[in-house]
């Protein structure tokens, strides 16, 4: 899981395996080391059409839901842009790692 932050965007990218495992397990979680501290992150999939982000200080949470539906088809036909919802500032976003997704053609060719 990598993500980024920009002014007004917050993105996350997965590998296609990552992608698969959250469609298959309806959740993924990771945690990323940080200089004094570490930042968690949790994805999850529910069965109506909503995207939500939340950052919970007490626990360095950060936390996004996204329609299964939605997801199912970027695994299936990765986007650039992936799918994305908004929050008071900005927007944030899911895709796959177009790298991943290139490596994984180079393979297969």
């Amino acid at each position: 899981m990598k993500l980024k932050f920009a002014t007004g965007h917050v993105s996350v990218r997965l590998t296609i395996s990552q992608m698969q495992q959250l469609v298959d397990d309806g959740t993924l979680s990771a945690t990323i080391p940080l200089a004094g501290g570490a930042l968690n992150g949790i994805i999850s999939l529910v069965d109506e059409p909503m995207t939500n982000m939340k950052f919970d200080a007490n626990s360095s949470t950060i936390g996004f839901v996204f329609p299964r539906d939605a997801v199912q088809e970027e695994l299936a036909n990765p986007t650039r842009n992936g799918i994305g919802g908004y929050f008071d500032d900005g927007v944030f976003s899911l895709a796959i790692d177009m790298h991943d997704v290139r490596d994984k053609a180079r393979k297969a060719t």
